[in-house]
């Protein structure tokens, strides 16, 4: 037993339980706040973005060198992930708003997260984020979707016509070491399959000449730690974490937390290592959107809902 790593894993799950209740307390404060400091944080978010394309292509040769985000703790694909929740937020802030500035500014900050996700050459992010932001347009407005469709088409088609480079380096590429590296997680994973290794074992898993501690793969990353036990458990959370979204989208007409949840099961396919982790890009795409659907008011089941409309 190594206690120094148990005292840090417990440290920082004290940290994301009160990240959970402080965003509880802010939602239950007032909503209307936190929804303003949202979209502040959206639009800070895009003004960093613009900043960090400006800031390395004025020093590398644009747009052949994949980008490396300013600020970034790791690498360009952790870095994207997090830029792809705020995208999330700004198409559900641009379809719920009645002014049409504020759609355009938050439009125009989406067209800046997929152009991080472009040129850093992040094509699972890419990917996800155009499937969760179209999913979001077609639940929220189905009479409307044409239009934001539209507009995210002409994005996406001018990034791909104007700039084909990075989507070439990116095919070039290939998957890299990915595939051996997942071998080599599910055979250490298979021989202890029930309990796994346990939350502070530190996995090392050889791919090519380079050694690799993390699985490039959550759910693996979880099989590998936990085992059949705690990939169960985690799934469970997942699942209940989909349907009480979808639960909530029908009843109040916005699915951004259902579609950040969408893009998160996307990315981690390829992404995202250990969850009880230090703040990275985890603590937005896994545990905001539960932190959120914790926080917001509860949603009245199918049956709660018969049930009332039979009482009127």
């Amino acid at each position: 037993m190594e206690w120094f790593r148990l005292g840090q894993k417990f440290t920082i799950s004290i940290y994301l339980l009160s990240f959970i209740t402080i965003t509880h307390y802010l939602i239950g404060w007032n909503s209307r706040l936190f929804e303003r400091m949202l979209q502040f944080c959206v639009v800070v978010a895009g003004v960093a973005a613009v900043t960090s394309l400006l800031v390395f292509y004025g020093e590398h040769p644009f747009p052949a060198t994949r980008l490396e985000g300013t600020g970034s703790l790791t690498n360009i694909n952790e870095f994207t992930n997090v830029y792809g929740i705020f995208a999330l937020l700004a198409m559900g802030f641009a379809l719920r708003t009645q002014r049409v500035a504020h759609k355009m500014l938050f439009m125009a900050t989406i067209g800046v997260f997929l152009s991080i996700a472009w040129f850093g050459q992040s094509r699972t992010a890419f990917i996800s984020m155009i499937i969760a932001l179209v999913a979001l347009t077609i639940l929220t407005l189905p009479e409307k979707k044409g239009w934001y469709t539209a507009v995210l088409a002409v994005l996406v088609g001018a990034l791909v016509l104007l700039f084909p480079d990075p989507i070439e380096q990116a095919l070039h590429r290939g998957q890299g070491l990915r595939p051996q590296i997942w071998a080599g997680v599910w055979e250490q994973a298979r021989s202890v399959p029930i309990a796994g290794h346990g939350l502070i074992s530190e996995m090392s898993v050889k791919a090519g000449s380079l050694t690799f501690a993390t699985a490039h793969n959550a759910y693996l990353q979880v099989f590998w730690h936990g085992g059949v036990i705690g990939l169960s458990l985690f799934l469970l959370m997942l699942g209940w974490a989909f349907r009480n979204a979808w639960s909530r989208g029908r009843q109040r007409g916005d699915f951004t937390v259902f579609c950040m949840l969408l893009f998160t099961a996307c990315a981690m396919m390829t992404g995202v290592d250990t969850l009880i982790e230090r703040p990275r890009d985890q603590w937005m795409l896994f545990w905001f959107p539960l932190a959120l659907l914790l926080s917001y008011p509860g949603v009245t089941h199918s049956r709660q809902l018969a049930q009332s409309e039979v009482s009127n």
